[in-house]
């Protein structure tokens, strides 16, 4: 049986990968780099308005690695320039277990805003965008609400953060980040740590300080820092 082959280049994509995506296959990592063409062909695709040409590279850079946020809204992005609600949705709902910071959280929720706006459901919509916000500003998702309003012709009422959480809770949509991500990211930066990889270990526990402040990982920063 052949081995599944993957670009993964950092030990974070490794622990990702293994839990989420390899189930009972086995795998080998390429020693050239299968991923970024695609992307940047990708882009290309985006700049001259090809948006289903663009979503055929960016599925193919997903193929080489599953894990990659950047691929993962690049295809996003294009279901929702194209109209596929359901598509959108379900790459959505896959970037939850690979959001590694409160940027990719936060565009976790904005997606989400997007589509319960697409299937009429503005006060879910509106609840998302605007937890969105707790995790990072973003005009993004303030033109959003903006359309959103425009769409129902009311404004969008203040709601506090309980009030949000309930809204998401109430939908089963997940208030923070997701717990096993946190714990792999954890590992990764300990086994990198084991292994002397400096700067990947510290890249680890940035993502996991970024996503909880927790003072212990804070400490740990420093300690690795000032060798």
């Amino acid at each position: 049986m052949s081995k599944l082959k993957v670009c993964l280049r950092h030990i974070s994509e490794v622990f990702l990968y293994e839990y989420y995506c390899l189930g009972d296959d086995e795998y080998e990592i390429s020693d050239e780099d299968t991923l970024t063409p695609h992307k940047e062909k990708a882009k290309e695709q985006l700049l001259a308005g090809n948006y289903s040409g663009a979503q055929q590279e960016w599925l193919s850079a997903h193929l080489e690695n599953p894990v990659d946020m950047e691929t993962i809204l690049g295809i996003i992005l294009c279901c929702k320039q194209l109209g596929d609600a359901d598509g959108e949705y379900s790459y959505t709902t896959e970037s939850y277990n690979y959001c590694c910071t409160r940027a990719e959280l936060a565009a976790y929720y904005r997606n989400l805003g997007w589509y319960y706006l697409e299937k009429y459901k503005p006060e879910v919509s509106a609840a998302c965008y605007l937890y969105s916000k707790y995790f990072g500003e973003s005009q993004q998702a303030d033109a959003e609400l903006e359309f959103l309003e425009k769409a129902v012709g009311k404004k969008v009422a203040k709601k506090d953060l309980p009030q949000l959480q309930k809204i998401l809770k109430d939908n089963k949509i997940p208030t923070e980040a997701n717990p096993v991500t946190l714990a792999l990211l954890y590992k990764a930066a300990e086994e990198a740590a084991e292994g002397r990889d400096k700067d990947q270990a510290l890249d680890c526990y940035r993502m996991v300080y970024d996503l909880t402040a927790d003072k212990e990982i804070g400490k740990r920063i420093e300690s690795l820092e000032s060798r």
